[in-house]
Formats: structure tokens, sequence, C-alpha cells
């Protein structure tokens, strides 16, 4: 019978169905975010980390040890990461009540040109457009959950481990189970796969550069919290084709109270020179045409992950898509338009 019930629907109630069925699957990947962030996180990880660890295993490294090696790696940098950023905590919660005060003087230059050109604003109508205090606070917001991300990267690690350790098994149980009509499906999985592997380790290169140029351009400049900048486009490098742009925000900011307006517009220009050379230049020579996804695409993926699955949804929204992309163009093959005329 299959679904035969289904086409005999008139074509509206068939989009209906489809659209609320879609909405229930939604929801409860919404409602399921904190757990499916955790598992999609570490099954990312563990596809990238994999080739390292085999490569580790033929080198007469058991894999269970090779694997608590890496993740120990990984553990200790995230830990002293935290602690380098905890130490910053009191003096950004200090920025972030002072700012506003801080930015209202300057702002005082800028209501006189504006007065020259007739426009009556005073400070605080400016900075009704612009609240640099929410920006910092937002900052700090995530600084004081600190060991709430700990223990939730934890148990990420957990997962981790016990995939990499499993994945030879997986493979081999995928490979002997698609055959036949599968083959192609598993083919493009595979494919797919090994794209998202490329472009996690060139993202993640690019993140690494982006974070150590800003850095230590930050400090060079007499920048306050310039690790805290640094770490901040390591981190928002991830989202696409905006990332960069929203870490610039704060240092630009903090530059125009601190110094003028003039440094505040070279550390602007600054950021978009180096995100035209990171996603421009560095990251198409690394990747090439590997995604294939048009920048249109990546910016309402990441607006659609971001509304579903949080902040972590962003992070992965290109290899989300990209693998969605792979496995329904095989599980709907296109037919050659010639072959269907001779038919």
């Amino acid at each position: 019978m299959g679904l035969s019930w289904f086409t005999l629907w008139p074509p509206l109630a068939r989009v209906l169905f489809i659209l609320a069925c879609l909405t229930i699957i939604l929801t409860g990947l919404y409602l399921a975010a904190p757990l499916i962030n955790q598992v999609l996180l570490a099954t990312l990880l563990a596809i990238m980390l994999d080739p390292l660890i085999t490569r580790l295993d033929k080198k007469r490294i058991p894999r269970i040890v090779s694997s608590l090696l890496v993740i120990m790696l990984m553990l200790l940098i995230m830990v002293v990461t935290t602690i380098k950023l905890t130490v910053l905590t009191p003096d950004l919660m200090q920025l972030s009540r002072q700012t506003p005060v801080l930015l209202a003087a300057r702002l005082e230059q800028l209501t006189l040109a504006f007065a020259r050109l007739d426009i009556g604003m005073t400070p605080d109508q400016l900075l009704t457009f612009v609240d640099a205090g929410a920006i910092v606070r937002i900052v700090t917001a995530f600084l004081t959950q600190i060991p709430g991300v700990i223990s939730w990267w934890i148990m990420v690690f957990l997962m981790l481990l016990f995939m990499l350790y499993e994945m030879p098994l997986l493979k081999a149980a995928l490979q002997q189970r698609v055959t036949g009509k599968h083959q192609a499906f598993y083919l493009a999985l595979q494919e797919g796969i090994q794209s998202v592997i490329v472009y996690a380790r060139v993202k993640t290169l690019t993140s690494i550069l982006g974070g150590l140029i800003v850095g230590v351009g930050a400090h060079l400049i007499g920048l306050k919290f310039a690790f805290f900048w640094g770490v901040l486009m390591f981190i928002f490098n991830y989202v696409p084709v905006l990332g960069s742009f929203l870490a610039a925000i704060p240092p630009v900011i903090q530059s125009y109270i601190m110094f003028d307006l003039q440094v505040a517009l070279a550390v602007a220009g600054f950021f978009v020179v180096l995100n035209l050379c990171l996603s421009s230049v560095i990251e198409p020579l690394l990747i090439g045409k590997r995604l294939n996804l048009a920048l249109t695409t990546q910016l309402l993926a990441f607006l659609f992950w971001q509304a579903l699955l949080g902040i972590t949804g962003g992070i992965l929204a290109i290899p989300l898509t990209y693998l969605i992309k792979k496995v329904l163009l095989a599980s709907y093959p296109q037919q050659d338009p010639e072959a269907e005329l001779t038919q």
C-alpha cells in the first residue's frame, strides 16, 4: 500500500500535513537543544579527530590512550583559557558600569557636529541607538556562567571519548549494511563528512590566526582585555558571514572611549580587512569549492540554526546545512533529462 493514502489527499491538505509534522519535529529539537548541542559537538569533534587518532593507532599507540591524551590536552587549554578570562571578570564588570558615562562624554563632540547640520540630538538620545553597556553585560553574564560551561564541556568530552574509541566499529558496521540502493546514500554521506572535516579544520585554523592577530593588535595599541578580544574573535569567527564583524563591536567601542574617533575607525577598518583576508582569501584557497554554499544560504542557515539550537547551532550551521543538503540530494537523485525523453 505504501503512501498511496497520502497521495489521495488534496495538495493543500498534504502541504498542511507536512508543515504540521515539520513543526512538531522542530519544536522537539528546540526543547531538547541542550542535549542535542552536546551530541552534535561531540560528533563533530569525533569526526575531525578520528584521522589523527587512527594515525596514532597505526603507530602502535592504543586508541583509548591517544583519545585520552588528545581530550586531556583540549580540556587543559580550555581550563587555562577559562581561568585567564575569570581573572578579567571584575574589570569587565567595572567597564560595563562605566561605559555609558564615558561614551556619553565622547558623544558630546558628535552632537556638536550634528548641531552644525541643524540636527539637534543629545548624547542620551544617541546612546539609545548603541547600548554599549549591554554588550559588555552580555560578556560578563557569560563569564559568570563559566562553572556551568566547564561541566557542560566535560560531558561533551566524555561522549567524545566513547565516540572516538568506537568509531572503527561504527564505520565497519555502516560499510556492511549500506549496499545496493543505499550505496549512493552512504557515498554522499561519506563525501559530505570529508568536506565538513576540511571545512572545520580550515575554520579552526583561521579562527586561531584571527584570534592571535586581534589579541596582539589590541595589546600593541594599548586596549585593555586584549586576551579576551582575541578569544572573542576565535569564537565568533565560526559564525558565518557576520561573525568577525560582531567580534569587532566591543574593541571598536573601547578604542573610541579610550582614544578618539579616528582610532576607532582605524580599528573598525582593521577588522574589515582581517575579515576579508580570512573569509575571502585564505578560506577559499584552502577549502576551494567543496561546500558550494552561497553567502545568502550561509546567512539564512545561521539564522535558522541559531534560533533552533542557540549559539551552538549558529557555530555548526554550515556543517549541518551541508550534510543535510548532501543527504537530500542522495535521497532524491536527479534524473538525466535526455534519459527521460528516450523512455
